[in-house]
């Protein structure tokens, strides 16, 4: 299909014995915003990481996800695999920081620009990279920096940080994937993190998105698909962006 980004084809995955959702077909073109919707449990997240290519042990995956520029995900062997994950902005549902120990910030976004560019970053970079995406503090303090250890962040810093070393540090991806990219955030934070995506498809016309969201504050979704057992369902009203988090200006930005 002309400018089609990614291409979900008669998509169905079974774990053990059970078959979670079957018939599952959409596309997504270049430059879309979309959400999947459904309800707790259809497998929404399970979806993402198909596309990814992550935990398909004992999984039965049918179907094709077509991806510009790699065919078929389903059909890739473990090198084109690896290229894949790097060439997508893919932010999971949990964090994983907690064990992490010792690792710093600058570790987390350096790896995910090297592994996307193939160039690193260093401490002063990182920083410039927090300054240009994420707001300071009242006090004019970061709300972490290059240094700053994300095994000791709460929940809602560890989920910035999830989604700023992912979205930042590959916003020129052809796609982005976010799943709850709002989990355990605040009302600053989570304006920031749509502030955050926002800047990213504003900047690049041409990135589509694919998120699920529980939380309708985002005021850049294009469209909304629902995933149900029997497939996906194109929702024909207009997305509504709901104002719980106050109102965003012209161009979809919170102050």
């Amino acid at each position: 299909m002309i400018n089609s980004t990614l291409s979900v084809n008669n998509l169905s995955i079974q774990i053990k014995e059970r078959t979670i959702f079957q018939h599952a077909s959409f596309t997504i073109t270049s430059g879309e915003a979309v959400l999947l919707s459904g309800p707790n449990g259809i497998g929404k997240s399970s979806l993402l990481k198909s596309i990814m290519r992550l935990e398909t042990e004992n999984k039965v995956i049918k179907g094709s996800i077509e991806y510009s520029g790699f065919g078929n995900i389903l059909a890739l062997d473990n090198s084109k695999i690896q290229k894949l994950r790097s060439s997508i902005a893919y932010v999971q549902q949990k964090d994983e920081f907690a064990e992490m120990g010792n690792v710093q910030v600058r570790d987390i976004l350096s790896d995910s620009r090297e592994a996307f560019s193939g160039r690193s970053l260093t401490n002063a970079e990182v920083n410039d990279l927090i300054d240009e995406w994420i707001p300071r503090r009242r006090d004019n303090a970061r709300v972490f920096d290059a240094k700053s250890k994300p095994a000791k962040f709460s929940g809602g810093e560890q989920r910035l940080l999830s989604v700023l070393s992912v979205v930042a540090t590959r916003s020129t991806a052809d796609l982005m994937i976010i799943d709850e990219p709002l989990n355990n955030l605040d009302f600053v934070n989570a304006r920031n993190i749509s502030n955050v995506i926002n800047k990213v498809l504003r900047d690049h016309q041409k990135t589509s998105l694919l998120m699920i969201s529980h939380c309708r504050i985002f005021p850049f979704i294009t469209r909304e698909i629902k995933l149900t057992n029997n497939g996906v369902v194109e929702i024909p009203e207009h997305y509504v962006c709901h104002s719980c988090f106050g109102d965003h200006d012209e161009n979809g930005f919170y102050e």
